[in-house]
């Protein structure tokens, strides 16, 4: 099984740490003055986040990697694919917090294309 962000690979053993932090039913609740208490469910269809963290000890990549990250990220509303294992997500990066944080993981002065670096990245999911 792979991770791949439109056409950018990411390595496979990528924490997917929010996936279980969602639920597809959104609720509202508010009392009236009257005491009443209303209670308002809909489905929501996408909005699912997608947090990929690999960590200072796992999961490093490239820093051409990075640079092609950076490069998806450049283009406001681009609607992206991301293979996670096999299902495909149509994903937005989440730019509420800063969409992809990559760290040295040796700091160097200059670093190279294959220096190593390791990454979050936020998503989340759109429409197709």
């Amino acid at each position: 099984m792979s991770i791949v962000l439109d056409g950018v690979d990411l390595p496979k053993d990528l924490e997917w740490q929010d996936e279980f932090d969602w639920t597809p039913v959104s609720q509202n609740k508010e009392v009236f003055l009257s005491g009443t208490l209303v209670v308002e469910e809909a489905a929501q269809n996408k909005g699912r986040p997608i947090t990929l963290y690999g960590g200072a000890n796992a999961s490093w990549v490239t820093r051409s990697t990075v640079l092609a990250l950076y490069a998806l990220a450049q283009s406001p509303a681009n609607v992206m694919t991301l293979n996670y294992h096999g299902t495909e997500y149509s994903v937005m990066w989440s730019r509420s917090e800063i969409p992809i944080e990559a760290k040295p993981v040796q700091r160097i002065m200059n670093p190279g294309p294959d220096h190593k670096y390791y990454i979050t990245l936020r998503l989340f999911e759109v429409e197709s």
